[in-house]
């Protein structure tokens, strides 16, 4: 899979990495995109970010979550939840001494159209937060018609990767 096949414009690429970092939604030109922009405090030194690393890069976050994630290339993945599969493809996955970033966009058949940035960082004074930012819209019909409900299940399972972060082993 290509960056060409992602199910957003491609000026849209790298969007939620940029929105985590403080550009506006209208400078993005992301004005009718729903935005999610959650953290969560992990703790705090060095063992924590790296196990909240290490959860996040090995996807326990999305197992704790309830979604499956197949790893089907070297840059794709499939996460299921419930009946939905939905692919992706991982734009950037990054881990400096106190940084983390993973970024995956949807690719065809997502339920969602859109991009979530993963971000783990530990501050100065040791702490460390989890923090997940995106932008989507409803990609599947079923997704638009009940988006109301669709919303509230993303915002779940975001809070849920966070916690799946920090959940002690």
């Amino acid at each position: 899979m290509e960056a060409d096949e992602l199910t957003y414009p491609v000026h849209l690429r790298g969007a939620a990495l940029r929105l985590s970092g403080g550009e506006g939604r209208d400078s993005l030109g992301l004005g009718t995109w729903t935005i999610t922009d959650e953290s969560l405090a992990m703790g705090s030194g060095p063992e924590c970010f790296r196990e909240a690393t290490r959860r996040l890069l090995g996807w326990e976050a999305h197992r704790f979550a309830g979604v499956h994630v197949t790893e089907t290339g070297a840059d794709t993945v499939s996460l299921r939840f419930g009946p939905t599969v939905s692919p992706c493809l991982i734009l950037d996955r990054v881990t400096t001494p106190t940084r983390t970033v993973l970024v995956y966009g949807t690719l065809p058949g997502h339920v969602e159209s859109g991009e979530e940035a993963f971000i783990i960082e530990m501050h100065g004074d040791a702490t460390v937060t989890g923090r997940c930012v995106a932008f989507s819209r409803p990609a599947r019909f079923w997704a638009r018609l009940g988006a109301p409900l669709a919303r509230g299940v993303q915002l779940w399972i975001t809070r849920r990767y966070l916690r799946g972060m920090r959940r002690s082993a």
